[in-house]
C-alpha cells in the first residue's frame, strides 16, 4: 500500500525551537523581524504567516544577544567581552535544541539553518564547526559542511569516554553571530540501533536518506516532501543494501526512523518509509527494517504536447492504397523511396501473366537478392547525382504526400490528479498543426527548415465547416511514473483539414500564391525554365547532333504532366473529405524533476489507433508525443 502523503503541518519545515537558557523569553518572530531585532529585541509579531512564508519560533534570552565573543565569526574581534558588530548578509540559527545530552561514546547530530536577509534559505554555502574546548577524544564528522537545498548544514558529534561537558560552535563567514551548542556526555545506560531497508518496487532507487527522529509518533502522520524536524542523527547517500548504525543512544529512549530514497535516473524523491516507537534497550543493538514504498506522483495540470501521427497505412479504402503507393514512390519523412520495389512489383505482375506462378517465383528469388541494392542505387542517384529538376520533383512529391501521410499536431492536454488507485481523467485539444515543405532546404542543417505551423483558429475561421478537434479520456498512473491513456474517440475531419491547409494556407505560402495542387505544381516546376534548361536555351533538344524535340513541345509535356499530377493528387486528397473519427489510445512516462512529486514533463509518449468512416475502418496507425507542464497560474 502506498504510504500517505498528507499536507505538511503548519510551519513543520521552517519551525526552529532553540532553547538558549532557562530564563528564556518566548518571542514569536518572522525571519524578517528577527533580522531587524538584532542586536536589540524590538517587537513580537503574532500574525499568521501566508502559506508560502515561513515562521520561526525562537525562545530568546535577551542576555544571549549578541552571542559572546568566545566564538566570533570570521573577521570579528572580541572587544570588552562582546563580539564586534558587523554588517550581516546572512543569518545563522540552530535547527533544534542547542542543549544536548549523550551517553559517553555516544553521538548526536548538530545542525544549523542559513538564511539571507530576505528570509530565504541559502544553499551551497560553507558552515564551519569546531569543538571549542579541549576536545579530548571527542570528534566531529567534518570541520566544514555545505548547506543543502533547505539551507541546512549538519555534523555528527562523537563523545569521548569521559563524563564532561563540551561546547561546539558553528559559524558562517557572513553571519553576524555564531551558534553554540552545549553537549553533556554522561555515564548513562545506552544501546545501539541498526536500520536496514526493504524495497521491492519497479523503479531503480539510490541515494537513501535516513533520519532518526526524537518523536516516536512521527509515523502517525508522515510528510515526506521535506526532511523531518527534531532529527537526532541522519545520514544520506546510502545504497539500498547498506545499513544505518546509530551508537550510544540513551537506553529507554523512543525514536522514529524516517527513510527517503531517490531515483537512480534523475536523483529525485521517489520512495519513502517510516518505522516509529522504537525503544532502545541497554547494551543491545536494536535491529529495524524499514519498508520503502513508491510515493504517488501528481500528474494534474496542463501540458503543451507535440504529437506526430503516421497515417501512411491508416487511410481507409482505395484512396489509402493509392497513398501507400505514392509514399513508396516519393518517400516521406518516415519512409524511404522504394522505386526498386515498385519496379519489381510491375515486373512480377508481367511475369506471372506471361509464365504463371513459376515466372513470379523466379522474380521473387531475384528480388530477394537485389531489391535493397537497387533501391539504394536509385535513391543515391536521385539525391546525389541526378539533375536539380529531378531532386526538386521528388522533394515536391514527398512533401505533398507527407501532408497526407504525416501530421505534426500541437495540443493542449489537461490531466486531473490521480486517485488512490491511480486512475485519472484527461482531455486533449488540438491548438495547432505544422507541415513541412522542404523545397529549397537541401543542405540546410536546420531540422525545422521548411516548417509551416498553423493554429486551429486559422482553420476554423477559414470556413469549410472545420470544427475544433477535442477528445476526453480516462487514464491510469502505475509503477510510479508509467501513464496509460485509455481508448477514446476524437472527431477528426482529416480530409477537410488537409484540403483546407493545402489550398488556403500552405500552397499560397510556398507556391507563389497557388490555391490548388495543379496550379502549385505548375508554379513550382516552372515549365518554361525547365524546357530552357533541358535544351540549353536552344529551340530543340539535340542528341548526337540531331534535333530530337522542340523546346515548346517539352514545355507542353511538362505543363500537361504537372497539371495531371496535381489533379490526380487533388482527387486523392479530395477523397478524404468524408467525415472521419479517430479511435486513439496511448502510453507515456511521467517525469518529475523538482523533488515535489509533481509531474514536470511527459516523455516517451506513444499513440496507436485507427481512422474510421461510417463505412469502414482502416488499418492501425501509430504516433508519438511528448511535452512539458505549463506554468501554474499565480493568483495576484
Amino acid at each position: 500500500m502506498t504510504p500517505p502523503v498528507p499536507p505538511p503541518p503548519r510551519g513543520a519545515l521552517a519551525a526552529l525551537r532553540a532553547r538558549l537558557a532557562p530564563r528564556a523569553l518566548l518571542a514569536q518572530l518572522s525571519l524578517l523581524s528577527l533580522l531587524v531585532l538584532i542586536p536589540p529585541l524590538a517587537a513580537c509579531d503574532d500574525a499568521v504567516a501566508p502559506v508560502r512564508e515561513r515562521q520561526i519560533f525562537v525562545e530568546v534570552d535577551p542576555d544571549d544577544l549578541p552571542i559572546s565573543g568566545a566564538f566570533a565569526p570570521a573577521g570579528a574581534e572580541a572587544q570588552g567581552g562582546g563580539a564586534q558588530e558587523l554588517p550581516s548578509a546572512r543569518v545563522l540559527v540552530p535547527a533544534g535544541d542547542t542543549d544536548k545530552t549523550v551517553p559517553i561514546r555516544g553521538e548526536v547530530e548538530l545542525g544549523v539553518l542559513l538564511f539571507n536577509q530576505e528570509g530565504d534559505m541559502v544553499s551551497g554555502e560553507a558552515v564551519e564547526f569546531e569543538i571549542l574546548d579541549d576536545a579530548g577524544e571527542a570528534t566531529l564528522t567534518a570541520a566544514r559542511t555545505v548547506t543543502d537545498a533547505s539551507g541546512y548544514a549538519r555534523v555528527t558529534f562523537y563523545a569521548g569516554p569521559d563524563v564532561r561537558p563540551y561546547r561546539v560552535g558553528a559559524r558562517h563567514a557572513q553571519a553576524r553571530r555564531a551558534v553554540e551548542f552545549s553537549v553533556s556526555a554522561e555515564d548513562l545506560p545506552a544501546g545501539d540501533l541498526s536500520v536496514r531497508f526493504d524495497y521491492q518496487g519497479p523503479v531503480a532507487l539510490d541515494q537513501v536518506e535516513v533520519y532518526l527522529v526524537s518523536q516516536p509518533t512521527w509515523c502517525d502522520s508522515p510528510y515526506y516532501l521535506s526532511p523531518p524536524d527534531d532529527v537526532v542523527l541522519s545520514q544520506n547517500g546510502l545504497a539500498l543494501n547498506d545499513a544505518f548504525l546509530a551508537r550510544g543512544l540513551l537506553a529507554g529512549s523512543r525514536y522514529a526512523v524516517v527513510v527517503r530514497a531517490r531515483t537512480q535516473a534523475l536523483g529525485v524523491l521517489a520512495a519513502a518509509g517510516c518505522t516509529g516507537d522504537i525503544r532502545i534497550n541497554e547494551d543491545e543493538t536494536r535491529s529495524v527494517t524499514v519498508s520503502l514504498l513508491l510515493l504517488p506522483l501528481d500528474p494534474s495540470g496542463r501540458y503543451d504536447i507535440l504529437n506526430h501521427y503516421d497515417f501512411t497505412d491508416a487511410i481507409p479504402g482505395s484512396v489509402g492504397q493509392v497513398v501507400e503507393g505514392l509514399v513508396r514512390f516519393f518517400g516521406d519523412a518516415n519512409h524511404e523511396r522504394e522505386i526498386g520495389g515498385l519496379i519489381f512489383d510491375a515486373v512480377e505482375a508481367l511475369a506471372r501473366e506471361a509464365a504463371g506462378s513459376i515466372g513470379g517465383l523466379v522474380i521473387d528469388l531475384i528480388r530477394n537478392w537485389v531489391e535493397d541494392d537497387l533501391n539504394r542505387l536509385i535513391n543515391e542517384y536521385i539525391d546525389n547525382d541526378g539533375p536539380d529538376w529531378m531532386r526538386d520533383f521528388f522533394t515536391i512529391g514527398s512533401d505533398l504526400i507527407s501532408v497526407v501521410s504525416n501530421m505534426e499536431v500541437i495540443s493542449d492536454m489537461t490531466l486531473s490528479k490521480a486517485r488512490s488507485d491511480g486512475t485519472f481523467e484527461g482531455s486533449q485539444s488540438w491548438i495547432g498543426l505544422a507541415f513541412y515543405w522542404r523545397l529549397g532546404c537541401q543542405g540546410s542543417p536546420d531540422p525545422a527548415c521548411g516548417r509551416h505551423p498553423f493554429t486551429m483558429n486559422d482553420l476554423v475561421e477559414g470556413g469549410n465547416n472545420i470544427n475544433l478537434v477535442f477528445g476526453q479520456f480516462t487514464g491510469r498512473l502505475h509503477s510510479y511514473n508509467q501513464g496509460v491513456i485509455n481508448l477514446h474517440t476524437m472527431d477528426l475531419q482529416y480530409g477537410r483539414l488537409v484540403m483546407f491547409l493545402l489550398n488556403n494556407l500552405l500552397l499560397p505560402r510556398v507556391a507563389n500564391g497557388a490555391t490548388s495542387l495543379s496550379q502549385a505544381l505548375l508554379n513550382l516546376a516552372n515549365c518554361p525554365s525547365f524546357a530552357n534548361r533541358l535544351t540549353g536555351g536552344r529551340d530543340y533538344l539535340r542528341l548526337g547532333g540531331i534535333n530530337v524535340v522542340r523546346r515548346s513541345t517539352i514545355e507542353g509535356w511538362c505543363t500537361t504532366a504537372m497539371s495531371a499530377a496535381g489533379s490526380a493528387a487533388g482527387l486523392i486528397i479530395g477523397g478524404l473529405e468524408v467525415d472521419t473519427r479517430m479511435d486513439l489510445q496511448g502510453e507515456m512516462v511521467f517525469v518529475e524533476e523538482t523533488d515535489d512529486l509533481t509531474v514536470d514533463k511527459v516523455a516517451e509518449g506513444r499513440w496507436w489507433g485507427a481512422i474510421r468512416t461510417a463505412q469502414e475502418t482502416a488499418p492501425p496507425f501509430s504516433g508519438d508525443f511528448a511535452g512539458e507542464r505549463q506554468p501554474r497560474a499565480v493568483n495576484p
